[in-house]
């Protein structure tokens, strides 16, 4: 068992390391009927937004040498809908599950998370296990101290702040101050062509690996919070690699689409090794 928040008096207990991160498992059903989603250590949804998202009108994906861009934007039919539509789901799922949530306005982050927050099991317990709050490259220790406060002014669980691959130091330390995780990172943005049409998104494969390690190398040495690798991670030998080198839990991205069978694989074995 790994323990991601042990200085918030929730916590957040995870079986094993090995998480799906946001956008990749939809809100915990994209996957149903083909790999057994509960054998990884937490969910990351989708985003969610106070509002419906429309998302992109581009085209949204285009394969790479190293990968393949994707964008979706923010794609999302808002917070009461995501509940509407998944509250039955999330009351049977044995893992826990992290809302994503974007940078929003302070006071839509905070209606967003009191909602998420709200919702229980019979028994009283919180379905959503924790907040991931993704931060955008532009934005400043300022924006980053009101977006939590947000957050967590009518909601009592746990934070991890997803940071910007390259997050200068002010912004790794005030993210710091208030999270319980940090995420590293967001992937890097890029373009490629689908036909003659240009994707413009963010870049994901197995190049990511290295700078991932780099990141999170340099991190370690400023922060003394768990951190979370995310990016460029396909293999078992990826995943004790960055777990050996400063990580305390990964999140998987990619892989999903390439093979999650892979995926369930790897968090399967390390579920025995945990």
């Amino acid at each position: 068992m790994i323990e991601l928040a042990h200085q918030h008096k929730i916590g957040l207990m995870l079986a094993n390391p090995v998480m799906i991160a946001a956008g990749f498992a939809g809100y915990g059903k994209a996957y149903h009927g083909l790999i057994n989603i509960e054998t990884f250590g937490a969910i990351v949804t989708n985003p969610i937004t106070l509002r419906p998202e429309r998302g992109t009108t581009q085209p949204r994906l285009a394969e790479t040498s190293a990968g393949f861009i994707l964008n979706t934007g923010q794609q999302n039919p808002g917070v009461k809908k995501v509940i509407k539509q998944n509250q039955n789901f999330w009351a049977h799922l044995k893992v826990p599950l992290i809302a994503h949530l974007p940078a929003d306005e302070p006071s839509d982050l905070h209606r967003t998370a009191r909602a998420l927050a709200s919702i229980t099991t019979p028994q009283g317990h919180p379905l959503i296990a924790a907040f991931e709050l993704g931060l955008p490259p532009e934005c400043t220790p300022r924006d980053v101290k009101a977006w939590l406060e947000a957050i967590q002014s009518d909601a009592p669980l746990p934070v991890l702040i997803k940071l910007p691959l390259g997050a200068p130091l002010h912004l790794i330390e005030a993210a710091a101050a208030s999270a319980v995780a940090l995420v590293i990172s967001t992937p890097p943005l890029g373009s490629a062509l689908n036909g003659s049409e240009l994707v413009i998104g963010h870049l994901y494969g197995a190049a990511l690996h290295s700078l991932i390690l780099q990141e999170i190398q340099l991190i370690r040495q400023q922060v003394d919070l768990p951190l979370v690798a995310v990016g460029g991670i396909h293999t078992l030998a990826d995943v004790q690699n960055f777990l050996s080198h400063g990580a305390t839990a990964v999140q998987l991205d990619s892989l999903l689409f390439i093979d999650p069978q892979q995926a369930e694989m790897m968090a399967a074995e390390l579920t025995n090794g945990f």
